[in-house]
């Protein structure tokens, strides 16, 4: 519709949906008001109907106790048959059918009601109609048989129509309130009469009721017209009064529908004016701060073309690349001025860091309309270098042609710088300034990719040093950096143009090489090795390290960095291993016998949980008395693969692989289950001697292991020995004396292994409760031909009895050492001369021996001086060899100065003769040496000379005691020697000589 009816009145559509809403009210208050009347005519009928039953059952009960109980008792009393019987009134139904005739007539019939029974033969009385024979059966259903109180019925009832009009059907019961009752009733129905009736109506005669039982109902019966009349009257009165309030109130509703749609009009011209007014008010306030917008981005950008022209540098070319115009920050960097620069390309700023192909690039970008940004090195005009972060734009015209070039580019040299900076410190180590592991393999890499362009080798020369541990550890972390830079700097001196060396941490670096011949590797190592021991000077006094190299050469060794860096790190560690060799070159069997350890472990770890761990045990001997005094268990391995491998053939890998710990255990633990099986076998406890490693002394839990075993086996005190190593003793000094002192407190034995190997401090030496010293094996093997190594056992075999300790000699492997030993006063000896390291069952055996070996045979053999002849003529030698032995010595002959100082060490001498001219060396020269090494020796000289020099020098020089001439006169010589050998011999034995 047109908005000015929309607005000023209702549409039709609204029109008529208010005027069905408004029928439809009407029409439902009307029903809903019918609905509500009825229902209260209803209920009210119900009302009346149980008042009526009730004031009738009261008057029921009222006649029957009051007026005929009355009657009964003067003789007359009720009776059915009343009419005809004078001085009878009827029974109380007949009593209630009057009452109820009586009643409805003096109620202009608004109600009516009869007492009805089924039992009742009167047929006016009976179940008559239909609803009661509906209503009978409902209230026979609420009877109960024999009941001891009132019942509580509960009336029937239903509305009806009858003629056209409704009533209210209501059917109460009437039970038998007294017992008379009852009685009176089972009397009548054993009338004969009664009896028939009953026969001819087909019900069963002659039924018993009992008090309070259904004896009959009274029936009442309410028309519901004239309540249906008036209230339908009521029911017109208020529906017109409802539909007048509808009414007004509709046309109230479209009056107001009429005002609002005139606001609504008005409000919408308002509206639309407003509207009006908001689009011309933006639009002035759109220009307003489109005006500011354009201030402040003319301020804005003039901001930023200061702040560009103050920090970048902005230079404007033509097409052809001729500058046109720069500002300030331009002609600062680059140091030329501006008129200098106009016309210029940009190659005036060249530095020559860029080739052509990265301008040709550039020029393509931009010819192509295109941004090109990257970073650019220029030169200045002093000749520094700068950074630019260069973006170069391309400025068109309205045809879309370049006319200018407009280069941006800030300064960041400076950043550049740092980064540099970075990069140096991520890949050279900060203390040598070397190239760390990182650069190395970036290096590496390289070299081996032009080396495969080029067939040529790269050499990686892998090197450790020598002693740097020590050095860390003696004299402080400060003077191992000096000898690090050192290091750095001697290899640096050695390397060519284009080498690299490297640190990779610790005291480890690499030079690698390309370029070298095979020829020249070796030389090349071993000049690196010579570079490495010359002594470095520290806090003050020289130090030679020395260091390993390992070589590794592409491509035959590798042809990627890390394998070539692994191969060399192999060599060298073989090198290491190999102390004469300093340099070593890789090779296959290196890198299987790396395979071969890894392998190795394996197995071993198997084999320890496997149980192929076995102790044999070698004798050690008393020298007094021959007889076995005690054991040392030493362990083997007993491989499937390997077979029955030593110590030394698997310790070091145990060790290295963590695995000694267990093996500590196990040798412990068996040598201790072993002792307490020989104590109950009979053998009483022997004492044994076990090695174990050093890390296991300074495990905080190695005293509380040790005692639970030796509880756990009944080890008394006095008979387990552990052999503590002369360099672990030496470690630490301090400790190691705190924890000998806690061991003997437990009972355990300890002795000093490998005696003479290591740097002893003979203070702590003196400190420690050890009960034995063992002689290294080394010195042992070396006594028969080293007179240091029989100096040195001698020494220690004097400091062992000085500090009330037993020398014990090891790895004794023959007579004449045993000899040289007894006669150096050791104590007891082991070694494969007595006896080899057995099996359990095969050491018991030896048991019950008394002896090992016959401590006479040594007595008569030390009692025989030595006498040491020097004589070059075979001829004269080999007759005084038979003299002297006929004087009941042993002799020992040279036949020259050399070799008879290469006997020095064998034998005490007692007596050595020495003939005065000798090849080489003279006699008299060789007296000297034997009066240095050997002052107790007499010395004899033999010669044909009476030259008084010679007897002098013979005597200041050699320090001769006696002369003999030549030929030899066998009585002088016998007298000479054997004075000689007897006081030697009284020496020795603390006897005076005979007579």
């Amino acid at each position: 519709m047109p908005a000015g009816r929309s607005g000023s009145g209702l549409g039709s559509k609204t029109l008529a949906i208010l005027v069905g809403v408004f029928c439809m009210a009407c029409l439902l208050g009307y029903l809903v008001v019918r609905d509500a009347v009825n229902k209260t005519v209803e209920h009210q009928a119900l009302a009346i109907a149980q008042i009526v039953a009730d004031q009738a059952s009261v008057a029921r009960s009222v006649y029957a106790s009051e007026i005929a109980g009355k009657l009964s008792r003067d003789g007359f009393g009720p009776s059915v048959d009343f009419e005809h019987r004078p001085g009878h009134v009827p029974i109380p139904a007949q009593f209630l059918k009057l009452v109820g005739l009586a009643s409805a007539a003096a109620s202009d019939r608004l109600y009516d009601y009869k007492p009805v029974s089924k039992w009742n033969l009167e047929p006016t009385q009976g179940l008559t109609d239909d609803f009661l024979q509906w209503a009978w059966p409902q209230l026979e259903r609420q009877d109960r048989p024999a009941p001891s109180a009132p019942i509580p019925w509960v009336p029937v009832y239903r509305f009806e129509e009858r003629a056209g009009a409704r009533v209210l059907r209501f059917l109460a019961a009437d039970p038998a309130s007294q017992a008379s009752c009852a009685a009176c009733h089972n009397a009548y129905e054993k009338l004969p009469s009664v009896v028939a009736l009953r026969e001819a109506a087909g019900v069963p005669p002659g039924r018993v009721f009992a008090q309070h039982q259904l004896l009959g109902a009274l029936s009442v019966t309410i028309p519901l017209d004239k309540a249906e009349k008036v209230a339908g009257s009521k029911i017109t009165q208020a529906t017109v009064f409802f539909f007048g309030i509808l009414a007004a109130s509709f046309l109230a509703l479209i009056w107001f529908n009429w005002r609002l749609g005139l606001q609504r009009l008005n409000l919408s011209r308002a509206q639309q004016q407003l509207a009006r007014s908001e689009l011309q008010a933006r639009d002035a306030n759109a220009l307003l701060q489109a005006k500011q917008g354009v201030e402040q981005a003319f301020a804005e950008l003039t901001t930023y073309m200061q702040g560009v022209d103050q920090h970048a540098l902005v230079s404007v070319t033509n097409p052809e690349g001729r500058i046109v115009q720069v500002n300030d920050k331009f002609v600062q960097i680059s140091g030329h001025d501006r008129p200098a620069l106009m016309g210029q390309d940009h190659r005036l700023l060249s530095s020559g860091f860029h080739d052509s192909a990265f301008f040709g690039q550039m020029w393509n970008t931009i010819q192509r309309g295109e941004i090109w940004r990257d970073v650019v090195c220029n030169r200045s005009r002093e000749g520094a270098l700068y950074w630019v972060d260069l973006a170069i734009v391309p400025l068109k015209d309205p045809a879309g042609q370049v006319v200018r070039f407009i280069a941006v580019g800030i300064d960041i040299t400076e950043q550049r710088r740092h980064e540099e900076t970075l990069h140096y410190q991520a890949t050279h180590d900060v203390l040598t300034e070397l190239p760390n592991r990182a650069l190395l393999l970036e290096r590496m890499a390289r070299a081996v990719v032009r080396a495969g362009r080029r067939q040529q080798l790269v050499v990686v020369f892998f090197i450790d040093l020598d002693k740097f541990k020590q050095i860390n550890d003696s004299l402080g972390h400060g003077t191992g950096d000096q000898v690090l830079c050192e290091m750095a700097r001697r290899l640096q001196d050695l390397a060519r143009g284009g080498d690299t060396v490297a640190r990779l941490g610790g005291d480890e670096f690499v030079m690698v090489c390309e370029g070298l011949t095979r020829d020249a590797v070796e030389p090349f190592g071993a000049r690196i090795h010579t570079a490495l021991l010359a002594p470095v000077v520290l806090q003050g006094e020289p130090h030679a390290l020395g260091g390993s190299v390992g070589v590794a050469l592409f491509p035959d060794h590798g042809d990627d960095v890390e394998t070539l860096l692994k191969r060399a790190d192999i060599a060298m560690f073989e090198a290491k291993r190999q102390s004469s060799r300093g340099v070593c070159i890789f090779s296959p069997e290196m890198q299987d016998a790396i395979d071969g350890r890894v392998q190795m472990e394996a197995r071993l770890r198997e084999g320890i949980g496997r149980g192929e761990l076995v102790l044999h045990y070698q004798p050690q001997v008393d020298f007094e008395t021959g007889a076995l005094v005690s054991l040392e268990a030493l362990l083997r391995w007993n491989s499937p693969d390997y077979g029955f491998l030593m110590p030394g053939q698997f310790i070091g890998l145990a060790e290295e692989s963590r695995l000694i710990a267990e093996i500590d255990a196990f040798v412990l633990g068996a040598a201790c289950r072993q002792m307490q099986q020989w104590h109950q076998r009979g053998h009483g406890w022997i004492r044994t001697a076990v090695n174990l490693a050093a890390t296991k002394f300074s495990d905080p839990l190695f005293k509380t292991e040790l005692r639970e075993a030796m509880e756990r086996h009944g080890i008394p005190a006095g008979v387990l020995e552990l052999e503590v190593t002369e360099s672990l003793a030496m470690r630490d000094p301090d400790a190691a004396l705190v924890l000998m002192r806690e061991l003997k407190s437990q009972g355990i034995l300890l002795s000093v292994d490998d005696f003479g190997t290591g740097y002893s401090n003979l203070g702590y030496l003196k400190r420690f409760p050890a009960d034995r010293l063992k002689v290294d094996q080394s010195f042992v093997r070396g006594l028969l031909k080293s007179p240091q190594d029989r100096a040195i056992v001698a020494a220690v075999v004097r400091l062992a009895h000085n500090l009330n300790m037993r020398a014990i000699a090891e790895g004794v492997e023959t007579e004449d050492e045993a000899i040289l030993l007894y006669s150096l006063d050791v104590d007891e000896i082991q070694g494969y001369w007595m006896a080899r390291p057995q099996p359990a069952e095969a050491v018991e055996k030896l048991f019950d021996q008394p002896m090992l070996l016959d401590p006479t045979a040594f007595l008569q053999h030390d009692a025989l001086p030595v006498v040491l002849l020097v004589e070059d003529d075979e001829v004269t030698r080999e007759l005084i060899e038979h003299l002297l032995v006929s004087f009941g010595v042993r002799v020992v002959s040279a036949d020259s100065a050399e070799q008879a100082m290469q006997l020095f060490h064998q034998h005490a001498y007692a007596v050595a003769i020495v003939d005065h001219w000798l090849p080489g060396t003279s006699g008299i020269e060789l007296l000297g040496q034997i009066r240095k090494r050997m002052p107790h020796t007499v010395r004899v000289l033999m010669t044909v000379s009476n030259d008084p020099q010679v007897l002098r020098d013979a005597i200041n020089i050699g320090g001769v005691a006696h002369f003999l001439a030549k030929p030899v006169d066998p009585a002088a010589m016998r007298n000479v020697v054997v004075d000689a050998c007897w006081k030697t011999v009284a020496q020795r034995r603390h006897q005076p000589p005979p007579g």
